[in-house]
């Protein structure tokens, strides 16, 4: 009787601790960051062709960008439209205060996760992995646009400090 009383003990903690609504980082990253759907922005126009009917994508968030610009490879003027939205999605994501950068390639998640354990480091960079072993060239091409983007932003930020100091 014992055994089992023990036994329902810790199922029971068990459940009481995963059902936790404190999220760490790397979740914080992925939820917050990540997720976040800015729904005043309009569909890409074209898109609906190109993606599955059950599938309905607005591309508000930097995930739907990533995830769903596979579909647009083959056609460069859309792929085009998405990697400007992701763009347009890093720049509001900036001044929110939440920087972002895309990684991707083997071990990429991991790296992501201990990077954003510390998210108030010198410049609050959110990493997030993309794809850890197969990366197509358009999901290279959108991760290079938003770092380079969020990069440029940073730099800018840096020298106008630098100015007022001076």
């Amino acid at each position: 009787m014992k055994k089992i009383f023990l036994i329902v003990f810790l199922l029971f903690l068990n459940k009481s601790y995963c059902q936790d609504g404190n999220y760490s980082n790397p979740e914080k990253a992925l939820i917050k960051v990540y997720g976040k759907c800015y729904k005043d922005l309009k569909s890409i126009e074209g898109t609906r062709d190109l993606i599955p009917e059950k599938k309905n994508v607005k591309f508000c968030s930097l995930y739907q960008c990533v995830s769903r610009i596979e579909y647009a490879e083959k056609q460069k003027d859309i792929e085009k439209a998405i990697i400007k939205r992701a763009i347009e999605i890093t720049v509001r994501l900036y001044s929110e205060g939440t920087p972002v950068s895309l990684i991707y390639g083997m071990n990429s998640s991991s790296q992501a996760d201990w990077d954003n354990q510390i998210l108030t480091d010198d410049d609050n960079l959110v990493y997030i992995s993309v794809a850890e072993c197969i990366v197509s060239n358009s999901l290279i091409k959108i991760c290079e646009a938003v770092n380079k983007t969020t990069m440029e932003l940073i730099n800018n930020s840096k020298s106008v400090k630098q100015k007022k100091i001076e």
